[in-house]
């Protein structure tokens, strides 16, 4: 059963990972939804190939092990930030899903904090 939770975790980090990686190419290559986005969020240009390099770097890491745990932080401030522009700019409906992949990272967070735990913890 401990296995079948791992494999669960590791397809929801995955599946996390490949939205990201998706997402953050879209941004850097300058899709039309993406460019439409930030300009109505009032951001340049940079700062949307930024934000899509910090994605695809984000996403890389998650699905690297070792990096797991700190690519789920960094990616949780991404996504607060991401919302907390959303909400400034009175797109209510718009918040949620970053709010949603907020959520997410929490929780892989969590989820990789109580492994570490319980690893330290074993006896050799």
């Amino acid at each position: 059963m401990r296995k079948a939770y791992r494999l669960a975790g590791w397809i929801v980090v995955w599946l996390t990972a490949l939205f990201f990686l998706q997402n953050g190419v879209q941004k850097v290559i300058g899709t039309a939804q993406m460019v439409d986005m930030f300009r109505e969020l009032g951001y340049p240009d940079w700062f949307r190939i930024a934000v899509g390099l910090l994605e695809t770097a984000g996403a890389v890491g998650l699905a690297i092990p070792r990096f797991t745990l700190r690519a789920a932080a960094a990616m949780a401030v991404l996504m607060a930030g991401a919302a907390a522009s959303e909400a400034m700019a009175g797109r209510t409906f718009e918040v949620l899903l970053p709010a949603q992949w907020l959520i997410v990272h929490v929780l892989i967070l969590y989820a990789r904090i109580r492994i570490r735990r319980a690893a330290a913890k074993k006896p050799d």
